[in-house]
């Protein structure tokens, strides 16, 4: 049966719209503002979201923009329904990513009409047969709004782990101010975002993403950040969203470095993450920093289990402890990273990787073990075909720690 959510704050537009939509037999679910909207379009996800304009929290506007940051609502049919009836009222909501817009009050007749007309659209516009969820990618977002925690470092060291486990996996720069993965690989760069910036979010499609992709000889695909930051700024949100969407479809892994923001491009990979690794130091920055980032997270709706910290100790000592920082947060951290300065900065001004070259290091196999825990389920569950190395250490490393128990 068609589901349809529709977001507005007065009961009574839910009773006229539920009784216009009544011949089309369809399922429908009501969202009192738009917060509660965008969560429940992304938990229950509809087959067509009708939304009002003015509501107490967020418009319906922004809340069109939200969806179609989301990779999973590109193709979604949104519906303006308002008493806002001008022309500037109808640009906005199609400039915010609305498929058709109606104003109040209306004949039952016409809102059951359009709301048919776009479901077709919507079948018509639909892939043959769409990948199961097993089979896309696991997004895992690198994010931090305090630079200087080591996002970057993460975020490789996690791509080549991953890649090295399990394959599959692509490494996504997305700091367009001053990205700093093709340095880390030491990596020339040939191609980078700025080169699909042009393309609007439909217009991109695997050719243009696979021009733009670098191979590292260990096998990990990555797209690069441009040098300078006034080439990157034009690539917009949904269009990152929609090539998302693509990559999802043909990698195990994708891994995103994030900026340390919530601009447009954070945004779109931050609805795309299956993981968000929020990741601080212990100091009371840094700390006020996470917190931030924690309330931004829950207005946007994202649940809890999605977010995952990350303690990165950046200097030797802190009076901060661990606990008190979890206390603070409300959470506790998934992986506490250690202060090895000089292995890592070796690592950064060579290009050189520590889970590549350093791999007797006890911060190299926390980083392997790691991102071993953020792998698919049915991955973790058997052995891969041929492992590598980079599987058996970590497999030995769990059974010395089953023995030892």
């Amino acid at each position: 049966m068609t589901h349809i959510l529709v977001v507005d704050d007065e009961p009574i537009n839910h009773q006229l719209v539920s009784r216009a939509l009544e011949p089309l037999n369809c399922r429908i679910t009501s969202a009192e503002d738009g917060t509660s909207g965008t969560t429940l379009a992304r938990s229950m996800k509809p087959d067509l979201i009708i939304t009002d304009v003015v509501m107490p929290d967020i418009s319906g506007y922004e809340v069109a923009r939200q969806l179609r940051r989301d990779a999973q609502f590109i193709s979604t049919p949104i519906l303006i329904l308002t008493a806002q009836s001008g022309l500037q009222d109808k640009l906005r909501a199609f400039e915010a990513g609305a498929d058709d817009y109606l104003s109040k009050p209306f004949e039952p007749a016409e809102l059951a009409a359009r709301v048919s007309a776009l479901l077709r659209r919507a079948e018509l516009a639909a892939p043959a047969a769409a990948a199961s969820p097993s089979q896309l990618a696991r997004v895992i977002a690198v994010h931090s709004l305090r630079g200087g925690t080591g996002c970057s470092t993460l975020a490789v060291n996690i791509g080549i782990s991953l890649s090295n486990l399990w394959g599959g996996t692509i490494l996504l720069d997305l700091t367009m101010t001053a990205g700093q993965v093709a340095l880390m690989l030491n990596q020339n760069l040939r191609r980078t975002w700025a080169d699909i910036a042009r393309f609007q979010a439909g217009e991109v499609d695997m050719d243009a993403l696979n021009s733009v992709v670098s191979v590292h000889d260990c096998g990990l695909s990555f797209i690069a950040a441009p040098t300078f930051p006034e080439e990157g700024a034009a690539l917009r949100g949904d269009t990152l969203a929609y090539a998302l969407s693509l990559l999802k479809e043909r990698h195990q892994y994708i891994v995103a470095d994030l900026p340390h923001d919530f601009g447009d491009i954070s945004i779109a990979a931050l609805d795309a993450a299956d993981i968000i690794l929020l990741v601080g130091s212990p100091d009371m920055a840094s700390v006020r920093a996470a917190a931030a980032a924690l309330d931004v997270y829950k207005k946007l709706g994202y649940p809890l289990e999605k977010i995952k910290p990350v303690l990165n100790a950046t200097f030797p000592r802190s009076s901060l402890a661990k606990e008190k920082i979890e206390t603070a947060l409300g959470m506790n951290f998934v992986a506490s990273i250690p202060y090895v300065p000089d292995t890592v900065l070796e690592a950064i001004n060579l290009g050189k990787p520590l889970v590549l070259e350093k791999t007797r290091e006890p911060i190299s196999a926390l980083l392997e073990d790691f991102s071993f825990f953020l792998g698919k389920p049915e991955h973790k569950k058997s052995k891969p075909e041929n492992p590598g190395e980079t599987w058996e250490r970590v497999y030995k490393r769990y059974q010395d720690k089953r023995r030892q128990a």
